[in-house]
């Protein structure tokens, strides 16, 4: 019994040895995920749509009174029927967009700022990514809702503030229309590049 008691134990310190100095750093190879990424970019690509990044800031102080906002219309909810079909997997999308302060023009080179109250569906999530899809002049912003790491941490509210940016240098002049979508009613306005 001793000498079996001697090999797990000499089998596990080698294990541990071996994993530990020949392990691939970063992030681990994961075929499911990279397969519907690859393919949710291969379906968008041939669509016509490219990424823009964006930065997102929480939580937000309340916008200038001099700030002249853009005219925010309503839109249809959910991705939209050209995007609902390009997602291997449906991102989950807000509930809803509670208002909009957004610039009405930027110069070319300046990030684009806006403003937006959303609600969360329920206060196991938070926004974690806002994915922004560009084709021609159509620009589609998609807040992304995640589960928080842990099952015992809930978000504080369920509608917050948030402030997002993109950079603008690789716009060409012209007018721009934006939608921000969410599960119910979207969000739509216009701005103009210079």
């Amino acid at each position: 019994m001793k000498w079996v008691v001697a090999v797990i134990v000499v089998c596990l310190a080698l294990y541990t040895f071996f994993t530990l100095k020949y392990r691939k750093a970063g992030e681990p190879y994961r075929p499911y995920e990279d397969g519907v990424q690859r393919t949710t970019t291969a379906r968008l690509l041939a669509g016509g749509w490219s990424r823009i990044p964006v930065a997102l800031d929480r939580p937000v102080d309340a916008p200038r009174a001099d700030a002249t906002p853009a005219a925010v219309t309503r839109a249809e909810p959910g991705l939209g029927a050209e995007l609902d079909a390009a997602f291997v997997e449906k991102p989950r999308l807000l509930t809803s967009v509670a208002s909009v302060v957004a610039q009405p023009d930027v110069d070319r080179g300046q990030p684009y700022l806006a403003r937006f109250r959303g609600k969360l569906p329920d206060l196991h999530g938070q926004i974690g990514d806002v994915l922004l899809y560009r084709r021609g002049n159509t620009l589609v912003l998609i807040p992304v809702v995640e589960p928080l790491p842990d099952k015992g941490l809930l978000s504080r509210w369920e509608e917050a503030g948030y402030t997002l940016s993109f950079p603008t240098q690789s716009l060409p002049a012209g007018r721009y229309e934006v939608t921000l979508r969410a599960a119910g009613p979207a969000a739509r306005w216009s701005f103009t590049a210079r």
